[in-house]
C-alpha cells in the first residue's frame, strides 16, 4: 500500500502537474506527498440541505489550511494572498 501511493503520485500525479502547471518546487512536492497520505477530502463532509449559502468544497479549504501549516505560513491572510498568487499551490489544494 505504502509503495502504490508513493509510485502514484511520483509517476502520475506529479508529471501531469508538472505538465499543467510548469516547475513543482520542493516545498510544493512535499506538500503533495502529505495531502496524499492525510486523505483530508474522506472526512470532509460537503453535505448541504438547501437552507442558506451554498457550501465550497471543504475538502479544498481543508487542504489549503495544510498547505499553511506544511509550508509554514503565519497567518490566514498570508495563505489567502499566496492562494491568489500561485497557481501551482491553488491547482493542488
Amino acid at each position: 500500500l505504502i509503495m502504490q501511493r508513493w509510485n502514484a503520485v511520483q509517476y502520475d500525479v506529479l508529471p501531469e502537474l508538472c505538465a499543467e502547471v510548469g516547475v513543482v518546487t520542493p516545498k510544493l512536492e512535499r506538500l503533495i506527498y502529505v495531502l496524499e497520505w492525510a486523505r483530508i477530502e474522506e472526512f470532509a463532509d460537503d453535505s448541504w440541505d438547501g437552507i442558506g449559502r451554498p457550501p465550497h468544497v471543504r475538502a479544498w479549504l481543508a487542504n489549503a489550511f495544510v498547505a499553511k501549516a506544511v509550508l509554514g505560513i503565519t497567518t490566514t491572510v498570508g495563505l489567502v494572498e499566496r492562494l491568489t498568487m500561485d497557481k501551482t499551490l491553488r491547482r493542488i489544494c
